[in-house]
């Protein structure tokens, strides 16, 4: 009887402390972007201008119809994934979109996944033309 409850309690230690590392290594969210502003063109011909701050991200769509119209802004979550390094992600409300980008200021490269109306799906990379901080 004794053995099983060794081999129970090993058990368990081994899945709680799997949990604690794994979660020891997870980084904090943070808001180390508010106050950068960044503009891109993806490989699929659509271009953006994106800034982060307290109130949440904001965009112009520079390749849509109305290039000129801010839209947000759309409060964020973003966490620094590896040094200078971002992935940053919100939902926006109202239009069912949501967003997610790996943002590598290290190499100037973008990677954004988005559902767009709750239906299309958007998924490229883009090169980033301009940082503002």
């Amino acid at each position: 009887m004794m053995k099983i409850f060794y081999k129970f309690a090993f058990v368990v230690w081994l899945i709680t402390s799997a949990n604690n590392v794994f979660a020891d290594d997870l980084k904090p969210s943070t808001r180390a972007l508010d106050g950068t502003a960044i503009s891109y063109n993806y490989t699929s011909g659509r271009s953006y201008h994106v800034k982060f701050a307290p109130d949440g991200v904001s965009y112009q769509y520079l390749t849509g119809s109305k290039p000129e119209k801010w839209w947000g802004p759309f409060p964020y979550t973003a966490f620094e994934v590896a040094d200078n390094t971002y992935l940053a992600a919100w939902f926006e409300e109202g239009y069912g979109d949501y967003v997610t980008l790996h943002i590598n200021f290290n190499n100037n490269l973008l990677y954004g996944s988005a559902i767009l109306q709750g239906e299309t799906v958007h998924f490229h990379g883009a090169k980033i033309v301009k940082v503002e901080k």
